[in-house]
Formats: structure tokens, sequence, C-alpha cells
């Protein structure tokens, strides 16, 4: 083999990336070179160098913090705080202690309504013939009187006319006008309110108005009390118009949208009638079901009773024919029921609008195999058992009596079996309507005919009336339901039909974009545009996740109202040859209807003692299936004012989990005993368990031990409380809320401003009076000042005509949190009064210094330089004390390290083109450098430290440092041969890349991520395994797929199919023109004038050629919107760890080689920053896999 000179060229590479196979998860890296005109080398920039830069940059950030912060004057004024040692199980029994007691007082509220709906019932009072009620629809208008009906007719409508005047009340809601001197009724649609059934039931109710004041004026945080009738009617207290509780208006879209809304059909109340139940759905899959309504109204009213079953019950519907048997068309659901949440019950509607019909079938066949499966179900252990079983069967044809089939296959009787016929008015006679009423009649169910869809609630309501008739039987104990978390009056159906609706304006604005500039909106940069804002959407999850409208999340306490009478007499007509009447006495098992109290999740957050969690603490609360009732990562809206499916049914492990890097749904049996530890074994107890902290809409997490204490709550809720090992010494404040403690706090809080948690309760209005929290805490520290006798909770509500005034409003204090405001202001006085305006020397520009406690109590001083890139912002941008990311951080760190925190936002963008997303913030880009603030004497934690500081001016301090201009420099990190960046501990650029905030899109991220900007020196780092991957799974991800696969196409169709396209086009029109203009010539007859007619065909046909070729113009298949529908699904995020180990950190010293090593490292000194000098003109891969690291960015489905 022949020698081969080197060449005098040097080359750069130029990255091609290629697909991979999709299980690798990357793209391979194949380098191509290409001669560079200049012939010298790269030098190599030695660790000794990087380090010394390393040092200059410490230095200057420490440098700040001693100038701004002065940590002494702080210590000093907390020298004689006593400090204490966190105790979660204390902490969780006091959480536990307020949930019970705002569970019982709610409860007895729902009790007074029983009590008094069940007296009022056996009054048996009756309304006049013009009795009217107020209605809550359009309640606040002045309605038009309508048509006086003809004798032999029925009013339309018997509500009041008036105008009630409505007050908007944050309390319930803030955006929602009401009324505390009557309540009012929603009535459902199905329901005539005039009907001589519903009307007395409406008169008596009213009387319930005395009890829904009553247990308001005890307690003035009472929400929402209602009395939910069977007849269909909600009364609810206090008035309100009705459309103000929707948040949504698809109103606004179509005019003609119906209100779904049926108390009946509600998780509370189904509950209350006696949950849980085992459903089996019999669907008839026959070709008789081909082209037909019955197969509509099938579909509806299975759709209709899976949304009325509760998550307590077990369902499954299943397909049957010859051809398929008796199966799930969801694999995975087959044989067996689960639970009925929405998830499952989506997923189940989905796949039922697609299914074949086709064969016949043996009906026989089909009641034994769901009897089986329903008895199967009886010995599972995994499961609650149920109350009751029963099969619906839905069929359009019954040929045989199956009673005798029925009594064999489950001779206990235990299973209910209800028969809706599919009843055709127009089809076949046959005898499915006498074998139907046998059927279910020997099964002590209930048969129906479905006829037209309007009959699908009232169906649906009888079969949920059967099952209610154990409970009622009893008597003697009542349930009182604890609902699981919802959507006040939301229905998952409206979400959908509001996602159509969004997609209908993203077609309406691509149109309108064609016609301003058709050829621009059509090139192939706008398409890909396009194109890839789907695949965005969908395969790297960047959809919005921050809430626009803020849903009213609660829980309801509701309870059972019986109708007290046991028998009742009824006269029937005999079938026998002499037709005579008979009167027999039947037992009567009846529910008059559901007394509920709403919880608003708001309301409930007030009570929990947020404060006592420190930092890195956290606390929430599941219900005894393990789903999330509280939690902070719980992200119930996407798109920012659509439902999440599924938002209901986030199970504890979903949120809390695993430190350890598992694959997704891959829980380990320490986490599955700790579940079932939490749930079933223990109602109280403890567990230190190796998890995530979750924090930054999931863009960051740290991986540490905590402890986690549980308590049960009435055997439905259980209380649980997380405190990580660390920063468990705490500041102790002990004493009282007294006259003279406000007095000096409120000359400190006048001097200088401050800041407080926006949510939680420090002293509060019930009613709020003041638009900011500080001004509230203000207020209140003045009247203790002033008020020898200031009570710490005024909730007894005084009914009057006349406004309160501020003094005679309602509130509640927390007097712990108080003391410490108070306590804590006065400690830091004097750090707030001794300061200067200007920062002298200070290279970070304009900084805030700050101090926060974990009271949520924040102060700070704002610090002006000659010469800045941005002013100083106050330190109001960041209230939240310990929930504060750069809190958090801090206070997991050694407490010598000053942490540099950067802000890092998930890539999000809405559905439609249109839409923009809300303007960055300061708390969104500046930098916070702090640290935690710790006695000498006994390393207790009395807060956290530190400044922020505008991210452009670390920029100019890593450039001077590093590439100041000289000319004799021999190592320089210029841009072209290098580059220097400062990553933190996951990888984030916080210094090292900077974009002008004029050309920063909403496209673009807020931060960058070394993987991204620079992957092959991540990727080398993740081979050194100085970094590592530990994925964050998000279990409450959405995914977007097509509703007409391959639709997408037509937005990416190739260049060279297009231009042969409109090639053959051209031809064609060409080629009609030249036969036009031929036979003309050739046309040798004499011409007519024109009639009248003649020239009107003709004008008409040139309008009619011109409105054709003024849609061609302005219309492209190419512009189609790709169609699709939202579903939960499971994603995952990479989150990159910095490896804690000295020996990998020692790796980073080693000398650069193109090849080998493209970067040089060294750490900040105390401080979580890397600063990295990086080769740009490298020519490997630098991987042993060829692949590129994964992108923080993309939030991928699994």
């Amino acid at each position: 083999m022949k020698n081969v000179e080197p060449s005098s060229k040097t080359y750069i590479p130029v990255i091609v990336l290629e697909e991979t196979d999709k299980s690798t998860k990357g793209i391979k890296l194949s380098p191509i070179l290409f001669p560079n005109s200049n012939k010298t080398e790269t030098v190599i920039i030695p660790y000794a160098k990087v380090k010394v830069w390393a040092e200059e940059i410490s230095a200057k950030l420490h440098d700040v913090e001693k100038k701004v912060v002065r940590p002494e004057i702080l210590q000093k004024g907390f020298a004689n705080v006593k400090m204490g040692t966190r105790d979660g199980a204390a902490i969780v029994q006091e959480m536990a202690a307020s949930l019970e007691d705002l569970l019982k007082r709610r409860a007895e509220a729902a009790g007074n309504i029983m009590r008094k709906a069940e007296k009022l019932f056996a009054e048996k009072t009756h309304p006049d013939t013009n009795y009217i009620f107020d209605k809550s629809l359009n309640i606040n208008e002045i309605k038009k009187k309508p048509d006086k009906p003809e004798y032999w007719e029925k009013p339309l409508n018997c509500s009041s006319m008036r105008k009630v005047p409505l007050k908007k009340m944050t309390h319930f809601g803030g955006d929602i006008g009401v009324s505390l001197d009557i309540s009012s009724v929603q009535v459902a649609q199905e329901v005539y309110e005039c009907d001589e059934r519903v009307l007395p039931d409406i008169f008596w109710s009213e009387g319930l108005l005395e009890t829904f004041r009553q247990n308001y004026e005890q307690d003035a945080m009472t929400d929402f009390q209602y009395f939910c009738s069977v007849k269909g009617f909600l009364r609810h207290y206090p008035a309100a118009e009705w459309s103000s509780f929707f948040k949504i208006h698809l109103s606004d879209y179509q005019e003609d949208v119906a209100d779904v809304y049926d108390c009946r059909l509600r998780p509370w109340y189904v509950a209350a009638g006696g949950a849980p139940r085992d459903i089996l759905v019999l669907f008839d899959a026959t070709g008789s079901m081909v082209n037909s309504t019955n197969k509509v109204n099938a579909e509806q009213f299975t759709q209709t009773l899976l949304n009325a079953l509760t998550d307590d019950d077990q369902v499954n519907v299943l397909r049957f024919n010859e051809k398929v048997k008796v199966e799930s068309p969801i694999a995975c659901f087959n044989d067996k029921l689960v639970s009925s949440h929405h998830v499952n019950s989506a997923a189940m509607l989905a796949v039922l609008k697609d299914y074949l019909v086709t064969n016949y079938t043996h009906l026989e066949n089909v009641i034994r195999e769901g009897v089986r499966i329903l008895q199967r179900e009886q010995y599972r252990t995994e499961k609650p058992p149920s109350c009751q079983q029963a099969i619906v069967l839905i069929a359009d044809s019954i040929p045989l009596n199956y009673t005798d089939v029925m009594r064999k296959a489950d001779p206990t009787g235990r299973i209910r079996l209800f028969v809706i016929w599919l009843h055709d008015p127009f089809g076949l006679r046959d005898d499915s309507k006498e074998y139907g009423q046998w059927l279910s009649c020997t099964s002590d169910g209930h048969f129906a005919e479905l006829v037209t869809s309007s009959d699908v609630t009232e169906q649906v309501m009888h079969i949920l009336h059967v099952l209610e008739r154990p409970l009622v039987a009893q008597r003697n104990k009542r349930l009182r339901i604890f609902s699981d978390i919802y959507a006040q009056v939301e229905d998952p159906r409206r979400s959908e039909f509001y996602w159509r609706r969004k997609e209908d304006d993203e077609q309406r604005y691509r149109y309108s974009q064609l016609r301003k500039n058709k050829d621009k909106f059509l090139s192939e940069l706008e398409k890909y545009k396009h194109y890839m804002r789907q695949e965005n959407l969908n395969d790297s999850g960047q959809y919005y996740e921050l809430e626009n409208i803020h849903y009213r999340l609660q829980i309801t306490v509701s309870v059972p109202i019986f109708d007290e009478t046991t028998s009742e007499n009824v006269t029937i007509r005999l079938s026998e040859e002499k037709a005579r009447w008979s009167t027999r006495t039947y037992p009567v098992n009846r529910l008059l209807g559901v007394a509920g109290v709403d919880i608003p999740i708001d309301h409930l957050r007030l009570i929990l003692p947020y404060y006592r969690l420190g930092a890195g603490g956290s606390l929430f609360i599941i219900d005894h299936r393990g789903n999330i009732v509280l939690h902070d990562n719980v992200k119930p809206v996407f798109e920012g004012d659509i439902l999440r499916p599924g938002y209901r049914t986030v199970d504890m492990i979903d949120l809390e989990q695993p430190g350890e890097n598992l694959p997704p749904r891959d829980y380990t049996k320490t986490w599955l005993d700790f579940r079932k530890a939490l749930l079933i074994d223990q109602a109280k107890g403890s567990r230190t368990m190796y998890a995530k902290n979750i924090f930054e809409l999931g863009m960051r997490s740290i991986q540490e031990e905590r402890e986690y204490h549980w308590k049960r709550v009435l055997d439905h809720y259980t209380a649980v409380v997380a405190i990580p090992k660390y920063n468990r010494r705490y500041p102790v404040h002990e004493g009282t809320f007294s006259r003279d403690l406000a007095a000096k706090a409120f000359e400190s809080i006048m001097k200088r401003d401050f800041a407080v948690h926006p949510e939680w309760l420090y002293c509060k209005h019930v009613d709020q009076h003041f638009d900011e929290a500080e001004f509230e805490v203000r207020h209140f520290v003045m009247r203790r000042k002033e008020e020898a006798n200031f009570p710490m909770k005024k909730l007894k509500h005084t009914m009057s005509h006349l406004p309160p005034t501020l003094l005679e409003k309602t509130y509640q204090c927390n007097e712990e949190l108080m003391v410490r405001l108070c306590k804590e202001a006065i400690a830091t006085e004097q750090w707030a009064d001794e300061t200067q305006d200007e920062c002298v020397g200070c290279e970070l520009g304009a900084v805030t210094a700050f101090f926060a406690t974990e009271s949520g109590f924040t102060r700070w001083n704002q610090y002006r330089v000659t010469s800045s890139h941005a002013d100083a912002p106050s330190g109001r941008e960041w209230p939240r004390g310990p929930e504060e990311p750069w809190y958090k951080r801090a206070a997991a760190a050694p407490p010598d390290t000053l942490i540099v925190h950067a802000p890092v936002m998930p890539l999000q963008r809405f559905r439609r083109a249109e839409d923009t997303l809300p303007p960055r913030s300061i708390r969104d880009t500046w930098l916070t450098a702090a640290r935690p603030l710790s006695r000498h004497s006994d390393k207790g934690v009395i807060g956290v430290a530190g400044y922020h500081f505008y991210p452009k001016h670390l920029e100019d301090v890593v450039k001077a440092v590093s590439d100041y201009n000289c000319n004799d420099c021999q190592y320089q990190c210029d841009g072209v041969n290098w580059t220097c960046v400062l990553i933190d501990e996951n990888g984030w650029i916080v210094a090292g890349h900077w974009i002008e905030e004029d050309e920063i899109t909403e496209e673009d991220p807020v931060r960058e991520h070394l993987s991204r900007l620079h992957p092959h020196a991540m990727r080398a780092l993740l081979d050194k395994k100085i970094f590592e991957l530990n994925w964050i799974h998000d279990y409450q991800g959405v995914c977007f797929p097509s509703l007409k696969k391959g639709s997408t196409a037509s937005m990416v169709m190739p260049t060279i199919i297009m231009s042969l396209l409109k090639s053959v086009s051209l031809l064609f029109h060409i080629a009609r023109e030249f036969i036009t203009v031929i036979t003309i010539l050739s046309s040798n007859a004499l011409v007519a004038a024109d009639t009248e007619f003649e020239k009107q065909k003709r004008r008409n046909r040139t309008k009619r050629d011109y409105e054709r070729e003024k849609f061609e113009r302005l219309h492209d298949n190419r512009i189609l919107v790709n169609r699709t529908f939202f579903l939960a699904c499971d994603r995952s995020r990479p989150l990159y760890v910095l490896t804690r180990d000295q020996r990998k950190l020692d790796l980073l010293k080693g000398p650069a080689d193109a090849c080998k090593w493209p970067l040089v490292g060294a750490p900040v000194p105390k401080t979580n920053l890397i600063l990295l000098a990086i080769m740009n003109n490298t020519l490997c891969t630098h991987s042993k896999t060829g692949t590129l690291p994964n992108d923080p960015f993309v939030n991928q489905p699994y």
C-alpha cells in the first residue's frame, strides 16, 4: 500500500443528518469534509486557562453578592430567633385535621338540605295554576312576555319574566354574578318545565331557600348549595346566570348548541345512588344494524350511559355477532371490566364508531358469556367489591324467549339484565317487545324501547333508578359521598366540540392568508412551516400547557334524599277475557334527589399548611382510588382553555415519580407497595423514598430522598406530606398576633415594599376587597394594631339589603403565619433601610437584591448602575417564596454554593396559527443568583438571599474574560475556532448564546440547551458519563392523531409532482382554446342578432365561469387543515443530570482533541456552573452510538 502524503489543506466538517431506526431515538452523524482556506491550525486551549477564566467569573458573581446582599445584616436580625426541627408527622396531622373539619362542616350543610327537602315533600303542597319560578338561564335579563296559549294548549315556559340583579363575588368564582336573596332553577333540556309531574317539585323546593341561607350565614366560606331532583331540575343557591358557569361559551361559535348539562348524570349524583357497580354493555353488531338509525341511537345511548357512571364503577362495552362472538374492540379490554373514568370511556367510544356490522348471532351464547364475565368479576381481589352487577343488552331484535337461559346462567339472580330494544317504528313486526319484557322482568331489570335520540337520557335515567332501589329500600344508612375532582358544570363533549371549532378557525385563517397572497402562502417555506407546526404539536408535544382560563376545579359533598313512602296503591287493567280494573299495593323505593355542597380546590388550598413545608417540600391529597385531588404538578388544561382528557384520574405515582431512570409505566415493587400502604394497608404512616422533585413545568427535577407522611381522612381521602432530607432546621416564631407586634410590624412594612405569596392565607376577606395581597396584609396588621379585641376569624354572615362596609365584611386569618410575617418584617427592617441606590463596581448591571423566607415573605432592594442593559425590576415579580425554582435549588445545594438559576420554559404553540403566545415576563428571562442563609451557630436556614440580574451582563462578563481584545493573545474563545459557554448542572446554557430580544420570535425557546447548540460536546459528555440521562415522564400528556390518515401529505407534496400536474392542466386549457378558435374561423353561417333570452343566457354563463375561475384561483387543496382529535397519552422528556462523582468531573481537565474530546471544561468555583470551551471545527462525531443527544424540548409520546 502506497504512503499518502498529507495535504497542506485543513478540512472543516459538515454534519449530515441521516434518519436511523426509531429504536435509537436519535439521528446518525455523518461528517463530510471540505477544505478550509485557513491553513493555520486550531490552537488547543489548556485546562489551566479555562480554570483561570472560571475563577474570574466566580469572583465577579461573588463580588456582586457581597456588595448588594449583605448577609451579615440579615443574620444579625435573626440572631435571637429560636430554631426547630421540621416534623412531617405533625404537619400531616394538622393538614388532615383541617381537611376533616372542612368536610364535616360541608357534610352537615348537605344534611340540613336533605332533612329540609324530605320534610317539604312530606307536606305535599301544590302550586297555583299561575305559579312561576326563577329560572337560571337569562335570570339577569328582562324576558319578552310569551304569547298567551290557547285554552287547549300548555304554556311554553313557566319561568318568571323579571330581571334579578346580580353581583359578582370572588368567593363564588369571580366571573359569576350571584344573588344571595333567592335561589334559581336550571331545567334539563329533555324536561318540560311546565309538566304537571315536574312543576309541583319545583314549587315545594322553593322552601329550601331558608336552609340555604342559614348554611351560608353560619359559614360564609360555604360555596354553591343545591338540590338535584330526580325529575330533572337543579335548584341552586345563590341564584346565578346559568351561562356564566361555563368557561367556554360555545354559542359564540354556533347559536344552536344544546346545553347537555343534566344534574342527574353528574358523578356526585350517581354516586349518591349507590355506587360501585359492575356494568357490562352488550352491543349488537349484527348485519341488521347496517345503515340504520338504530346504530346511531345505540352509540348515543352508550355514550350517555358511560358519562353517567362514576370512577368507582367498573364497565365494558362488548360487541357481538356470529363472526366476532363477544369481544371488545380494544384488545386489552377483552374478557374483563375496567374503571369507567373518562379516558377508558373515550377509548371505548372512539373505536365503537368504526366497528363493522355483519352476520347474525346466537343471543343465548351472548347472554351466557356476559354472565360468565360478571361472575368472574365477583372473585377479583384487586378491586373493591361491587354493590350490584348488571348487563345492558342493546339489540334491534330478540327472536326468542331467553328467560330460561338467564336463570340457568345466573341461578342466584344476582345479576340484573336491562334490555334496550332499538325499535324501528317502520320496521318488521315481531315478538321482540314481549320477549324483552319477560327477560328484563325475570332479572329484576328494565325494558325500554329506544325509538329516537330524544329518548336516550330518560332511558338511561330509568336504568339508574332501578340501580338506586336497594339503597333506598334499606332507608337506615345514608351514603355521604365525597366526589372525585371535576370542573363544575363542564362536560367532555363540550371540549371536543370546541376543539373542532378551533380547527375550523385555523381553516378560515388559512383561506384568508391564501386570498391575501396566494403565491407566498403556497411557497415551500410556508407549506413546511404549517406542516412542522402540526408535527410539533403531536410528535414533539410542543402544545400550549398554561391556563388562560381558570377552570373551577372542585369536589362535592352529596347526600341522597329519600321518598319516605314505602308502598302505594296502583290501579291496572287486567288482561282477561272480561277486562276489569284492579287495585293492588306495591312496594315503593324512590329517590327524591340529591343534596350537595361544593368545595372548590382554591378554597381547600387556603386551609393547608404550605408555609410549614420549607423549600422542596410538598403536600397533596388523593382519593380512595389513588387519584390526585390536589397537587402542585396537576395540569388540568391544555391549549389554554381546553380540559385535558383524564384530568380527573391522574394517579399518585404518575406525579410522584421514582428518582431512578425507568421506562414509562415501569413501577417498581417498592413504589407499588408504597401506594398500597397509602390506600389500603395503613391509615397513617411514613416512608422514605428516592423520588423526583419535579418543577418548572416538568423541565427541571431534583432527585433526592424524600420522607412521605400520610393520614387517612374519613375513609375517603388521604392527606400526604413529602419533605426532603435536607433543610430540616427552620426558624420558630413563637407568640401571638398581639397589638404590640402588629404596631412594630406595621411601621416596618409601611416604609418599604414587600411581597407575600398570592395564594396563601395570611388574612383574607371572603369576598375579595383589595387587588393585591400586600394591601390586604397591611390592612389587617393595621386593624390588629388599632383593635383591642380582634377576632382571627369572622365567618358568620349577616343578611342585609345594604352592602357591608369594609370592617363588616367576613374574613379569616392564619395567626401563626401572621406572627411569622410580622416578626420577619421586623427582623429585616435594618437590611431594607440601610441600602444604597447605586451599586458601585457591579459588573452585572442593575440588580435586585432580595431575601425570601419560608412564610412567603419577600423583601428587596433595587440597585442601579451608570451603564446597564435594563433597569432593576421590582422584587414583586418573584412573590412565591419557597415555591420559586431558585429557592428550591438553592436550599438543595451545599451551603457554600451560589446557585445561578436560569428560568426554563417548554416550547409551546397554539393549534391556531393566528393565536399568539403571551409575552415573556421578567421572571421568564432574568437570571437569579441565590444561596440559603444560615445561622452559624446551629446551621438552621432562615431563608434564601441573592440577587436578580439581566442575562446580557453575564454574557458580557464571559466574553470579557475569554475573548478580550489583544494582539498577542494565544488563547481566545472567539466564536470561530472556540466557543465558551456557561452551563448549569442540567446542561442549560446560562451564558454564551445571546440573541437580542427584538430578534426572538415566540417560536424560539427562552433558553437554549447544550444538546441543541453543541450536540457533539454533549455527546462527548454523555459518553464519559459526566452527564447522565434521567427521563421525566408526563402521564398527563395529550396526543393529536389524525382523523384521516395521510391528509397531511397535501401540505408537503413534492414540487416535481405539482409541476407536472400544473403542466398537464395548462396543456388541456390551451388545446380547448385552440379548438374553439378553429371552430369559429371555419364557420361561414350568418349569425342573427341575439334575443334578450340569449343575452341573459350568455351573461349567466359568463358570471358562472367567473365564479368558477375565482373559486379555482382562491382554493387549493394544499391548504386544507389536517383534522385531528385529542386523547390522553404518555409522553417523556429527557433530563440531563451532572454526575456528582469527582472522578468523572476530573475528566473535564483532559486535553482537547478534535476527535476524542472536543472541549475543555472547568467548574466555576463555589457555584453550580461549568465553563466549557468547545471546539467548533471538529472532524468526528464524538459518539460511540453515532446519534445526536435527545432534545429536552421534545416531549415525545410513548
